[in-house]
């Protein structure tokens, strides 16, 4: 199978991508294209243009802005995993991308492209809610911050406006105490993943005194557990008490790598083998 016919734009500047954005409500924006290549040629997306952003330039920096780490919109995987900035004060980032795919895939995909396409299955959706990151877009009217737990809405559906464009990601630093824990079940390394945790945690000494849990690969977004976590600070873990309470909370939806059971007995367990990382 092969896609249907599109036209295509590449755009020299940000502006020149929102403009044609903005006057035509089904284009596209075309970034590392290792998640919506695919779908073109099966024919799940068919767009009327693609607007080719990733040579316009400044769109892949990686700083320090304030109290936030800063990685820009075109910067690719294997950017993101190699550059000293983020090995120094987000570290989990580096753990959870050698989970992205392989090393071809890193290379082409890109950090603003994943949280944009918003993949229900993809880690870095999930790590945007788990530690509430603000997604930078551009737009007519200037640029606007969204943050990630009001970005995901549904199945590949954001808050983005029509003329609007991921530019960046703010990541809010972690502080002394805290700590980003991340798993996934998978077939083989690099597939999609059957159920993944990530969990933000506080903790004092060894003892967790708050915590977060945000589930991917469990339904059509990323999948917040608040009461789940609640239920696990006040009695520890339970294997049965943390199951029901994950059923009540998640609409857990099966899929081609695990049914819906699977994610659920999945989603339980993960969160012992998340957790158990902080006494190693």
């Amino acid at each position: 199978m092969k896609a249907a016919d599109f036209s295509y734009h590449e755009a020299t500047n940000i502006q020149d991508a929102i403009n044609i954005k903005a006057k035509d409500e089904e284009a596209v924006i075309l970034a590392g294209g290792q998640s919506l290549l695919p779908a073109l040629n099966m024919r799940l997306s068919s767009p009327s243009c693609l607007i080719d952003i990733s040579k316009i330039s400044g769109l892949d920096d990686i700083k320090i802005d304030g109290d936030y780490l800063f990685i820009g919109a075109l910067a690719t995987h294997s950017h993101v995993m190699k550059n000293e900035l983020v090995l120094k004060r987000m570290p989990c980032l580096i753990d959870i991308l050698k989970m992205v795919a392989h090393p071809a895939i890193r290379n082409k995909g890109t950090h603003g492209g994943s949280i944009a396409y918003g993949d229900p299955a993809a880690e870095l959706p999930a790590l945007a809610v788990a530690t509430n990151a603000e997604i930078i877009v551009s737009g007519q009217n200037g640029d606007r911050s969204i943050h990630a737990k009001d970005f995901y809405l549904g199945l590949f559906e954001t808050a983005i406006n029509q003329d609007e464009i991921v530019i960046g990601i703010k990541y809010p630093l972690l502080k002394q105490e805290q700590a980003i824990l991340f798993e996934e079940v998978c077939r083989r390394h690099g597939d999609y993943a059957m159920a993944g945790l990530i969990a933000n945690v506080n903790k004092i000494g060894n003892k967790v005194n708050d915590l977060s849990l945000v589930y991917f690969a469990t339904g059509d977004k990323p999948d917040s557990a608040d009461k789940t976590a609640k239920l696990y600070l006040e009695n520890g873990y339970d294997y049965s008490n943390l199951k029901n309470s994950l059923n009540s909370e998640i609409d857990f939806a099966g899929d081609l790598n695990s049914s819906s059971e699977m994610k659920l007995h999945l989603a339980t367990i993960l969160i012992k083998k998340v957790l158990n990382k902080l006494e190693a």
